[in-house]
């Protein structure tokens, strides 16, 4: 949709900046276009390859052909869609994960597995680490079986909170974590940051989303590293409640834009790009 938006839509004229990784960035986008804003894609960080492939190609074996883990957790469709697509390199697919339970952090890894013709035994009521951990741990317990001795292959980012581990070890659970992807920040050359940059100076965005504790992270040190002087005024301006504002999809994000001085202004109720929209139109309409 151009800046020619119709108006009497939620959010006509809304400039909002998208942060996410440009291949997740289309969904996003495509919804707030609708609702008559203007999205502006400055993806934050790539989604890489790993340093190598053997840790994860060992762990995919093991689970393939050794029937070794009693449950594959997920917890982002990045890592859904690299596991499969190294199966499928090893000679293998959904067909091949046997018994093994599957848990999903949320309804989008779920999806994404689905669509890898998997089952998903599991997804939280919330959508967020804690969650996961404490879901499997009542579904073990609803089951009739033991914690102890449990095995749990994890394939996540290679930057990530330690919080699921920790709390499933701790119930007597054995965790593999294997590093399926990393990510990578916005290059301060990046053409498109140039472009950022200068809208924020002008106060022209209305709206910052993030969708994960990374792309505030990325956020911030690209800014840091491209402006430093200007970094202070943006802290203010979003301090003051003048433009822009902050939204987040859910609490942990919340709290790390807090680590990094910003404050919150929106923060989804559904940890979901469906519940972060909403939570901006809510938003908009107490304005």
């Amino acid at each position: 949709m151009s800046e020619q938006t119709v108006k009497g839509l939620p959010l006509h004229g809304r400039r909002i900046l998208i942060t996410r990784a440009h291949e997740q960035a289309g969904t996003f986008s495509s919804q707030l276009s609708a609702l008559g804003a203007i999205p502006v894609e400055l993806p934050t960080i790539r989604v890489v390859a790993p340093d190598d492939w053997e840790s994860l190609d060992f762990a995919l074996k093991r689970l393939c052909e050794a029937d070794w883990y009693d449950w594959l957790v997920f917890t982002s469709a990045n890592g859904v869609r690299i596991c499969f697509d190294r199966l499928l390199k090893l000679g293998h697919d959904a067909r091949s994960l046997g018994n093994v339970r599957i848990a999903a952090i949320g309804p989008a890894t779920a999806m994404t597995l689905i669509k890898n013709g998997a089952m998903v035994d599991l997804v939280p009521a919330k959508y967020i680490a804690e969650d996961v951990a404490s879901a499997l741990i009542e579904d073990v317990h609803k089951r009739g079986e033991l914690l102890e001795g449990k095995k749990v292959l994890l394939a996540r980012a290679a930057e990530a909170r330690n919080v699921l581990v920790t709390e499933l070890q701790r119930a007597g659970m054995t965790v593999d974590v294997v590093a399926a992807y990393q990510t990578v920040g916005v290059s301060k050359e990046d053409e498109q940051g140039h472009k950022i940059l200068h809208q924020l100076e002008a106060q022209k965005l209305d709206i910052l989303t993030f969708t994960s504790s990374s792309t505030v992270r990325n956020f911030m040190h690209w800014l840091t590293e491209y402006d430093a002087s200007f970094t202070n005024t943006f802290m203010s301006n979003v301090t003051q409640h003048i433009r822009p504002k902050i939204a987040c999809i859910g609490p942990i994000t919340s709290q790390t834009a807090r680590e990094f001085g910003l404050d919150v202004h929106i923060e989804a109720q559904v940890f979901t790009i469906a519940g972060l929209v909403e939570a901006i139109i809510r938003n908009e309409e107490k304005l």
